[in-house]
């Protein structure tokens, strides 16, 4: 599929994830733009062809954790496991014949823009150079692992790997093992081992709040009427919708009236009028479940968090905690100093002698296009640009990159409500992009600097808003993330800010927004013919 012609498509898809199977579907429905995905992999299915650990599976209900234009009635059960969600993106992609249209096995080491003849370069690792008017990332944010930096681990005598490489081969069993991490990659996978291992050790650098997993299998008779009644499948999908987006009023700050009035009057009927606060509500469920698997006392104090919920992502899980309840489960919450040998040294001078290390330390979550390297106008590299932390147009567009959009870009991840129903928000805006683009035989777009700014610094304005004007009330979350807007390394915000920045985001992409930014469009001096022939025109501003 595809080569290094005189072919110039109108689109090119870095990556067939969850953003380029929907973006390559938006783009068929269309039927006039020609388009190329192109797939590092051997298949599709991104993150969830990556990582195969033990217990991974998805923390948003199967029935919104997917497409709005495939609706799957055969989920096993509310919570999807990364299988079934590997196998739902494989059947989507051939459900709509998207599969011929992807090259795989194909490394893109970097985009550039060509300026004189206005187009796209995109160059593989063997060598091959493909060519387009406009570049979709579809890269995501989670694909490369995140690894501490711990003195003495290069020098690490025993066996180590990331949770997001597994090693399948090693055998666990009878082993002595350590897990670096506690987020929602380790507690996925804890209690999966915890019964294979020796004795398991889990360095704890920050707690979580965890509440209690609703989770159930689907019967078949659900399946069927979801399966023969489209209507009720589309209202089951809107109620998880609603009590996704419920989650939103537990941690935004409310200044209207409205609000705050339905925050209690929903909170009232879920608790029989005894709590009138969401966050409330979910701070005495994780309670309630910490008090119901755990009786010692001390083991509890290690557990709960210092900082308000909300603050981090919340985990549902109904096995961690029985996990780590074990005879051969330790908790060590003292930071590590170093390693030496086989043993890992905490900092109040304990020794856990281990055979391996896994480390469950998530991704450099800040990192949305590396290691694709991408070139806009005078050879400006995105990377130099976002060096401070990275920052776009709704998350979409970046200045001086003209024609090119981000798929799960800065500023768009999200605490409480399914990725991929925001990444259909942002494909919505890319292809009202694309089709003025195409409408007006436009050279390309871009976006001015001033809107950009003013649209990241409404962005900054309103954080405040989530903390009741105390932007410290998170600083216990010790958020791993690095906050992806930041002016100087003074001026960074608390990193929990990140999650609350991102429900902004969700409002931005409106239709009624989207029609607002297609009409600031302004048409170039000139226009550009339907061939490839005719390059030439001036940018247009968004």
């Amino acid at each position: 599929m595809g080569s290094n012609s005189n072919t110039i498509y109108d689109i090119i898809i870095l990556g067939a994830g969850v953003s380029g199977i929907g973006m390559a579907h938006s783009l068929l429905r269309e039927k006039d733009q020609t388009f190329l995905i192109l797939e590092k992999n051997d298949g599709v299915g991104g993150t969830w062809r990556n990582n195969t650990y033990p217990g991974l599976c998805c923390d948003v209900p199967s029935h919104f954790y997917s497409y709005s234009f495939s609706m799957n009635p055969n989920w096993s059960k509310t919570f999807p496991e990364q299988y079934e969600i590997l196998e739902y993106l494989e059947n989507v992609t051939d459900k709509f014949k998207i599969r011929p249209h992807i090259k795989f096995n194909s490394e893109v080491k970097k985009s550039k823009y060509n300026q004189k003849d206005k187009y796209w370069e995109t160059f593989l690792s063997d060598g091959e150079v493909f060519r387009s008017r406009s570049l979709v990332s579809g890269l995501g944010q989670l694909n490369k692992p995140k690894y501490p930096e711990i003195n003495g681990l290069k020098d690490f005598n025993g066996h180590n790997f990331h949770s997001a490489q597994w090693d399948h081969n090693y055998n666990l069993e009878g082993k002595k093992v350590a897990v670096i991490g506690n987020g929602p990659s380790a507690i996925g996978f804890i209690p999966i081992i915890a019964g294979k291992v020796e004795q398991l050790t889990i360095f704890q650098r920050s707690n979580n709040w965890i509440v209690p997993k609703p989770d159930r299998p689907y019967g078949s008779f659900e399946k069927f009427c979801l399966r023969n009644i489209p209507l009720l499948a589309r209202m089951y999908r809107f109620y998880f919708y609603l009590t996704q987006e419920r989650n939103y009023l537990a941690f935004y700050y409310k200044h209207s009236k409205a609000v705050k009035i339905l925050e209690k009057v929903v909170s009232a009927i879920l608790t029989k009028f005894k709590l009138f606060r969401f966050e409330d509500v979910y701070k005495a469920g994780a309670l309630m479940l910490i008090d119901e698997q755990i009786s010692d006392e001390k083991l509890k104090k290690k557990l709960i968090p210092d900082y308000p919920i909300g603050c981090k992502r919340i985990i549902p899980t109904n096995d961690y905690y029985p996990a780590i309840c074990r005879d051969n489960v330790y908790l060590e919450t003292s930071l590590i100093d170093k390693i030496e040998g086989n043993q890992i040294i905490t900092r109040d001078g304990n020794h856990h002698e281990v055979d391996a290390i896994i480390f469950g330390t998530g991704f450099e979550a800040n990192i949305f296009i590396s290691p694709v390297k991408i070139i806009g106008l005078n050879e400006i590299k995105l990377d130099d640009v976002w060096s401070n932390g990275a920052e776009a147009y709704r998350g979409v567009m970046v200045p001086n990159f003209p024609n090119f959009y981000i798929c799960y870009g800065p500023n768009t991840n999200t605490g409480h409500v399914s990725i991929i129903y925001m990444i259909e928000s942002q494909i919505m805006f890319i292809m009202k992009c694309l089709r003025y683009l195409k409408n007006n035989k436009l050279n390309y777009l871009d976006v001015k600097n001033t809107a950009m700014e003013s649209y990241n610094n409404k962005l900054q304005k309103t954080f405040p808003e989530f903390f009741d004007g105390d932007p410290n009330t998170c600083a216990g979350a010790d958020f791993p993330e690095v906050v992806f807007m930041k002016k100087s390394d003074e001026e960074q915000d608390d990193m929990a800010l990140e999650r609350h920045k991102a429900m902004l985001a969700e409002g931005a992409l409106s239709d009624a927004d989207l029609d607002a930014d297609i009409k600031e469009l302004q048409k170039g001096d000139k226009k550009i013919g339907d061939g490839p022939s005719h390059l030439e025109g001036q940018r247009t501003w968004v």
